[in-house]
């Protein structure tokens, strides 16, 4: 089948090529990484096909339980971005299921079936994490014809042949082509005029479900399990998952809440960005991190929004490529700085796992990073175990301060995360060791963990994408320093230790 939308044509992998399943009775969206209605070029792909064929089209919102990080904190997120999607879904014309796995129906046994009945499959392309297991497992299992479309950002991942080494010689990649993504972006509503031939009707419905065994998560389970409190743990406490990480209250799921959020930074911060990004006690960001991991909004909405308030055209760029992360766009400084962290930084990391299948790994560190830290690996070093770190039992009280917030909120501020990891780099046995308690502590607590952007921060602390420094010191070789005694001399840390520290502040040092 050929694509005509160029929305979706350089976003789009055919894994299982066989003809389209003419006989079919739907065309299925399997929904695993962008998990929304709005601007989802995965949607919007699934929506055109089954026009064309005029068949139905069902989305299955799967979540699955069968991985080491998923918790009380991660299905309860989900379940909140299912109960808003539901609510997108109503009155579309397209059926739409909720599905969390249990223990006692998983995921790749029910793809399988619905699949056979289906006259071809979107699945959502994603780098690293379950949403990639899943999509590999589709393709190896599926006899039906399946298509991985990449929803990820603002630069479809196809549009590099490596990963890019550095953020410099990324963001000329997207100074050549981000008005041309940006042009291609998908509808904000790809349900809205739609034929009426994707809605299936009520008797065909129940009849497929009764024949696949599909027993579709009870919409009252949700609900409970999105309440919170005790009435959320009651409903997930059957569930074979982590209950040592439990929800985090002031963090609601789901594209709602997405939504607010962006209004508030729109209207309210971005303005103050670039000088209130690194404020921990008051930080002027977008806070949408999670969001965007789960998928409950796009990264193309943000950079949209963003663009209207600065009344922006693509006259206002200059015609050269210049790599300059200032005065591309031709808008103020805040804007300019949030535009880069979001294409560039972010983006950055989606194209390092797409090319890069050990991008959470020791291995995957430029070759300088790797040999320094090798050659300082048994220098002496502050030991504490693994567990004194994940209970923020250090003696220093900043870094204490930013588990604290990162058990407590599912997130660490920004600057923070980078002296974070640095410390750890300094307190772990040796290097390798670094690198693997900070992908488990962040993967397993954090609600923007398991994410290309994550893998790219805590990466970063052991020198991708930057460049040697001198001069050379203990532990760390040519790798760049930070120290906690530094961060409190640069930052306004009073609001932020007396939220999550202990007040206790005469140990800060290195």
């Amino acid at each position: 089948m050929k694509i005509n939308n160029p929305a979706i044509l350089s976003r789009t992998r055919v894994l299982v090529d066989t003809p389209i399943n003419e006989r079919g009775e739907f065309v299925l969206y399997w929904m695993t990484a962008q998990r929304r209605l709005r601007w989802n070029h995965a949607l919007e792909h699934a929506a055109d096909v089954a026009e064309r064929l005029e068949k139905p089209l069902i989305v299955i919102e799967p979540f699955s339980i069968d991985h080491s990080f998923a918790s009380d904190r991660l299905v309860t997120f989900v379940a909140q971005g299912m109960l808003d999607n539901r609510d997108a879904f109503e009155g579309t014309g397209v059926r739409y299921i909720p599905w969390i796995e249990t223990h006692r129906e998983r995921g790749s046994g029910l793809l399988r079936r619905v699949s056979r009945r289906a006259c071809l499959v979107v699945i959502d392309d994603f780098p690293t994490g379950h949403p990639r297991h899943v999509m590999e497992r589709a393709e190896k299992i599926l006899d039906t014809r399946l298509h991985a479309v990449d929803g990820c950002g603002v630069i479809p991942m196809s549009w590099t042949d490596k990963a890019p080494p550095l953020a410099h010689t990324f963001r000329r990649v997207v100074q050549r082509r981000v008005i041309e993504a940006i042009s291609n972006s998908p509808k904000p509503n790809p349900l809205e005029s739609r034929s009426s031939s994707l809605w299936m009707p009520e008797n065909e419905y129940s009849i497929l479900l009764e024949e696949l065994r599909f027993s579709m998560t009870p919409l009252e389970w949700l609900w409970r399990v999105s309440e919170g409190g005790v009435t959320g743990k009651s409903a997930l406490e059957p569930l074979p998952i982590d209950h040592l990480v439990p929800p985090v209250e002031s963090a609601r799921g789901g594209s709602k809440e997405a939504n607010r959020l962006l209004e508030i930074f729109v209207n309210q911060r971005l303005d103050k960005y670039s000088d209130g990004r690194n404020n921990p006690s008051e930080p002027m960001t977008s806070r949408l991190s999670p969001w965007l991991h789960f998928g409950h909004i796009s990264a193309l909405e943000v950079v949209d929004r963003v663009l209207k308030k600065g009344n922006w055209d693509p006259t206002m760029t200059p015609g050269k490529v210049t790599g300059s992360r200032n005065g591309w766009w031709g808008l103020n400084e805040a804007s300019e700085a949030f535009l880069d962290q979001i294409i560039t930084w972010r983006d950055l990391g989606f194209h390092f796992a797409y090319h890069r299948p050990d991008h959470a790994t020791f291995d995957s560190l430029p070759e300088w990073a790797q040999m320094t830290l090798t050659e300082h690996a048994s220098d002496p070093r502050p030991s504490y175990v693994f567990d004194e770190l994940e209970n923020a039992e250090t003696h220093d009280e900043i870094w204490n301060a930013a588990q604290r917030e990162l058990r407590e909120t599912g997130v660490i501020h920004n600057y923070l995360r980078m002296l974070w990891g640095k410390r750890i780099l300094e307190w772990a046995p040796d290097p390798v060791t670094a690198s693997d308690w900070m992908v488990r502590l962040n993967d397993r607590w954090a609600l923007d963990g398991r994410d290309p952007n994550s893998y790219t921060g805590i990466f970063w602390v052991l020198g991708r994408h930057d460049r040697a420094w001198g001069p050379e010191r203990p532990v760390f070789g040519k790798v760049r320093f930070m120290s906690s005694a530094n961060t409190a001399r640069k930052l306004d840390l009073k609001g932020y230790l007396n939220q999550f520290g202990t007040g206790e502040f005469d140990t800060i040092e290195g």
